[in-house]
């Protein structure tokens, strides 16, 4: 069973999330931080508007809609906060755990 709740799993997840690196990088470059929003996601070069926000216990799960020049795509999305941190899935390949940036 899941709990659609998205203006309380955007609350937990909102902003930009990364390591010293992108954190400080330019915001559309390949290496800037993971930026969420309630309406739009960003990171590794894919910027896409959230199509489903849902959490089940923890984390919260998105249908993230992307594009680029070969059009929109669907990109599922798990991001876990704990401890201070962000553990993120893109897509079933990038995996990370990130910091919330200054």
């Amino acid at each position: 069973m899941f709990v659609a709740t998205p203006a309380v799993a955007a609350d937990v997840i909102d902003g930009r999330w990364g390591d010293d690196a992108s954190c400080s990088a330019m915001f559309f470059s390949d290496n800037a931080p993971l930026t969420v929003s309630n309406y739009a996601v960003r990171w590794k070069g894919d910027s896409c508007r959230v199509g489903r926000m849902y959490k089940t216990g923890d984390t919260v799960h998105i249908q993230a809609w992307c594009w680029d020049m070969a059009g929109e795509r669907s990109i599922p999305v798990s991001l876990r906060p704990h401890g201070g941190k962000l553990s993120v899935t893109w897509d079933r390949a990038h995996r990370a755990e990130l910091r919330r940036c200054p």
